[in-house]
């Protein structure tokens, strides 16, 4: 569970009594997002077994307390029921790793609420996630190379060892003209040359022409992941990478959903689909297939996640890649709770 991005969104899942806000601190393992809270403050998460990363009821939640001299912090689990306290556990001054104090016996809901006090002016802090650098999946796209879908954004750009090119489903500038009236979004019109028209299953590059394809946020998007990856191998040199940034399910919105199965990708494969279905759809909305609205937003493709990954998912589409695709190794880059993780994949 991402807090830091639930409170930077105002996400109405995080139920704030005081001062609770979004917030950074360095450690010595790297930089820390999460939440500040001035003494008196306190939070709740409503139900908190809603959550895939909460329903296997896990000893570590990859939190950690930071609590200033002359604070306690408590972290309770709640009854729904009757709001009873079914566990807790209190932390002094110094940094602790939560470890959460399930009850162990059948209990229904379950609120999870924090709540800190200090006799000083230093806020709490709970470091929800250790900060990923992209940089060294950049790093990594030297050659001849694709990003698909950066919008009006590229995260590639073009440099003495780097020749790329942007994909996307319509030229830049009609891209901006529909997309960006408002301004939302930065433009870089001196790339615009760049940009080739296109589709990710179907990439205008000639067979054994790429050194990389790179994406952000794409990959979730793709029917048929299998399927891709597949043409993508045959786009690629030998040595060529697929590097992906792709959003954990448990660190979004999509956090309330199960990780998809490798069964489900192969089943897309085999029935060779490059679009989402109604299932899709129903799965991602959470309504009926005949829902009026779902049929809108299908009517005018509306783009959804069509599948949810986390590093375990992920590694087992991976190892098929490798053993099934002719791929011959990768690397997953994820921590707990982060919005994204990275992933390097090598034919």
């Amino acid at each position: 569970m991402n807090l830091f991005d639930l409170a930077r969104r105002q996400d109405t899942n995080l139920l704030l009594d005081g001062e609770v806000v979004a917030s950074k601190r360095s450690y010595a393992d790297g930089v820390w997002r999460g939440l500040a809270i001035s003494s008196g403050a306190s939070f709740r998460i409503s139900d908190i077994r809603r959550f895939v990363s909460f329903r296997h009821f896990p000893e570590q939640i990859g939190w950690r307390f930071s609590v200033p001299p002359g604070g306690r912090a408590s972290l309770r689990l709640l009854s729904q029921t009757n709001q009873s306290v079914l566990g807790e556990v209190e932390f002094a001054e110094g940094v602790h790793p939560v470890t959460m104090p399930w009850p162990l016996v059948p209990c229904g809901a379950i609120d999870l609420d924090v709540s800190f006090n200090c006799s000083q002016s230093q806020p709490l802090f709970i470091g929800n996630h250790r900060l990923l650098s992209r940089q060294w999946l950049y790093d990594s796209c030297t050659g001849r190379g694709v990003e698909i879908g950066p919008g009006p954004v590229p995260q590639i750009l073009p440099q003495s060892d780097r020749d790329v090119s942007y994909l996307e489903q319509m030229p830049a500038e009609e891209w901006n003209r529909l997309y960006n009236g408002g301004g939302k979004y930065p433009i870089r019109p001196e790339l615009w040359s760049n940009y080739i028209v296109g589709d990710a299953s179907e990439l205008p590059v000639p067979d054994g022409s790429l050194d990389f394809i790179f994406g952000s946020h794409v990959f979730e998007h793709l029917a048929n992941p299998i399927g891709h990856l597949q043409r993508w191998h045959a786009k690629l040199k030998s040595g060529g990478k697929v590097a992906m940034v792709v959003p954990d399910l448990h660190g979004t919105k999509d956090s309330i959903h199960h990780r998809c199965s490798l069964d489900s990708m192969i089943d897309e494969f085999r029935r060779c689909i490059w679009s989402a279905e109604p299932a899709h759809y129903s799965r991602h909305l959470r309504r009926s297939v005949d829902d009026p609205r779902l049929i809108a937003l299908m009517d005018r493709g509306e783009s959804i996640h069509v599948h949810y990954y986390d590093n375990i998912s992920c590694q087992q589409l991976l190892d098929f890649a490798v053993r099934e695709l002719g791929y011959v190794d990768y690397v997953i880059n994820h921590t707990p709770n982060h919005k994204d993780f990275h992933f390097l994949l090598v034919r």
